[in-house]
């Protein structure tokens, strides 16, 4: 635009003088010193983009300059995509607690076919909700057919439709389909400067379709007097191809992820330059207690029924062990089989939470008295042999921590396995990683050393001087450094020492209104990160790589006592992300999203969170209610599921 009104102006000058002999010299000078000073606006124009371009890739966190302020993790979660959990589905006014007690039944939907009452049952765990939707198929299905409704020309015909168990896969299969928008939102998370996701995910999967989509139902070439021209799988073979029997429940089935939907994924991750964690967060007869372990409210089997062939020389199958190496196996052909994939595979997590809460659940008051421990120990002979390795050539060197015995030993024996199954591989050797999550309710009380600090301010370093000599006898100082990372998870949310709630002590240490005392216990329980890293180094040396693959902003577990004040949950994220990235530990928010957790979006959902703050244009919600929906009298049911 400034040089157009130069040759404007020069034009203009010309046409003057050429009317004006007597003076086109002093024309000519104001010409020349126009014409220099658009020049130099010009430069100085040019100059200042060129600093801004250079300061936007200084902060290359960012392409959105509303967020610089802001600071970000390196990585998030996908959380209840691939493994469910309720609390994610809750709906607008069923928010309560995170971890759902054990006579509640939180989860309400699952979106985009199942909505409500109406379309589905409420659910605890993944695999509660597979066998109620069958159900309610079932029950619909044998409704008279006059109450069917034939909305979008789909006739609610036995004959002509998927049975019950089909039709529950195809409503599981369109959420996990539907749930992320592979090019638009990975480039908003690249965007933001995210560079890691780590997706949970059950042990259940399938390779019977190579493609994302399921084949349920296919088109009919070879009759042509089909009404519908289509044809559906019948239900067993639906049940061999597309779900999982759960070997220590009989009555249990899981529904099986497409490896074909999970590298579409992993390709997508590779064009926007993210790397992908797949945690296999499941196992058989699920590994912790809770709803997130896929069987709830089933009580844990996998240690007390899957851990036994570890220890009677291979007489019967090991579960867990062969479920993982195949896993790795798995990943390992993607190298070959489909490279771009494999670019964007970046780590494996091979379980999440090993045995959490076991010294809770343990047989003992106050919780679950009428019911053994989900985690009994090691037999005492073995127990002696894994303990004289671990601890072997510490008598010389009394400032390094001992593993005690006790239960906790069945755990570290089995992630040993892991480590040494994921060194055997080639993954290693081709720039993968291992990034192996321990909980600190592994260990009672009475095992747990003597503090080198206070514990207060959540600082507790005894579990981690014990998760230290372990990871120092587990791994190399070499493989420490490069491909074996540790992870411990953190959240406020839970005890007495860091958490904030809307009514103050003694439900938290701090009021979320009390500006001064809020800022001092989130700033003093900051510096666990730094606690974290000294602590495991003293056992280890310098050099390891460590992770938090789990951290929000909550400062309650209970949504309706926790601060849901954007002051409040801006000062948690700027906190938790400055100190661990000053103490170099990689952090991972959970979770990206959760469009159907109702409150507990504000301060658990990033995408959510960053609508709050002003980065992003959207909040985390989609286009379908969950839960709160009651059908109008007359009201058509969606006929095609």
């Amino acid at each position: 635009k400034s040089f157009t009104m130069a040759a404007y102006q020069s034009i203009s000058v010309d046409e003057e003088s050429a009317r004006n002999p007597r003076g086109p010299k002093r024309n000519d000078n104001r010409v020349r010193l126009m014409v220099i000073g658009f020049l130099v606006l010009a430069l100085i124009t040019t100059s200042f983009r060129a600093l801004s371009r250079q300061a936007a890739g200084k902060n290359s966190s960012t392409t959105n300059s509303r967020h610089i302020n802001v600071p970000m993790p390196a990585g998030v979660n996908l959380g209840s995509w691939l493994s469910l959990e309720d609390w994610f589905y809750v709906g607008d006014n069923g928010a309560v607690e995170v971890a759902s007690p054990d006579d509640a039944i939180a989860a309400a939907c699952l979106p985009p076919l199942h909505l409500d009452s109406s379309t589905g049952p409420r659910w605890n765990s993944e695999t509660d909700l597979l066998s109620g939707l069958a159900q309610h198929y079932k029950e619909e299905m044998d409704k008279d057919d006059e109450t069917q409704s034939t909305l979008g020309g789909y006739p609610n015909n036995k004959k002509r439709s998927l049975g019950p168990w089909g039709k529950a896969i195809k409503t599981i299969h369109a959420f996990r389909s539907s749930y992320l928008d592979f090019e638009k939102e990975l480039g908003t998370m690249a965007s933001l400067g995210i560079k890691h996701v780590r997706v949970p995910v059950s042990w259940c999967w399938t390779d019977t379709d190579i493609d994302p989509d399921l084949h349920l139902v296919t088109k009919n070439e070879t009759d042509p007097n089909n009404d519908d021209n289509c044809i559906y799988m019948d239900d067993e073979e639906v049940l061999e191809k597309y779900t999982c029997i759960d070997p220590f429940y009989d009555d249990v089935r899981w529904p099986a992820i497409p490896r074909g939907l999970v590298q579409r994924f992993l390709r997508a991750c590779a064009d926007h330059g993210i790397g992908a964690t797949l945690d296999i967060h499941t196992y058989p007869g699920g590994t912790s207690i809770g709803t997130f372990s896929g069987v709830w409210p089933r009580y844990s089997r996998f240690w007390t029924h899957g851990d036994v062939p570890a220890l009677d020389n291979g007489e019967t199958p090991d579960v867990g062990r062969h479920i993982l190496k195949n896993f790795i196996a798995y990943l390992e052909s993607l190298a070959v089989k489909d490279p771009h994939a494999f670019r964007g595979f970046r780590a494996l997590s091979p379980m999440n939470e090993p045995a959490h809460l076991a010294t809770l659940y343990n047989g003992n008051p106050p919780i679950r008295t009428d019911r053994e421990t989900f985690l009994p120990p090691l037999p005492s002979d073995k127990a002696a042999e894994y303990l004289n390795e671990l601890n072997a050539g510490l008598e010389s060197k009394p400032h390094l921590t001992k593993v005690p015995d006790g239960n906790h030993l069945r755990v570290m024996l089995w992630l040993r396995d892991a480590i040494d199954a994921f060194r055997q591989s080639s993954l290693p050797s081709m720039g993968k990683e291992l990034h192996v999550n321990v909980h600190e309710s592994l260990f009672p009380s009475e095992v747990l050393p003597k503090q080198d600090i206070k514990s207060d301010y959540g600082l507790n370093q005894a579990p981690m001087q014990l998760f230290g000599a372990w990871w120092r006898a587990s791994t190399t100082l070499e493989e420490r450094a490069q491909w074996a990372v540790l992870d411990i998870h953190h959240y406020y949310a839970w005890g007495s020492q860091c958490s904030g709630a809307v009514e103050g002590a003694p439900t938290g240490r701090f009021s979320c209104s009390d500006e001064e005392h809020r800022e001092l216990v989130i700033d003093n329980c900051g510096a666990w990160a730094s606690v974290y890293r000294s602590t495991i180094e003293k056992e280890c040396e310098v050099g390891l790589r460590l992770a938090s693959a789990e951290f929000s902003a909550s400062t309650h577990h209970s949504v309706r006592h926790a601060c849901n004040d954007v002051t409040t949950l801006k000062l948690m994220l700027e906190t938790q992300v400055d100190m661990a990235a000053a103490a170099d530990v990689e952090l991972f928010w959970w979770s990206y999203k959760m469009p159907h957790g109702g409150a507990f979006r504000s301060a658990w959902s990033l995408k959510h969170l960053l609508y709050l703050l002003g980065v992003l244009p959207q909040p985390d919600e989609e286009l379908f209610h969950c839960g709160d929906h009651i059908p109008a009298k007359g009201e058509p049911e969606d006929g095609s599921i």
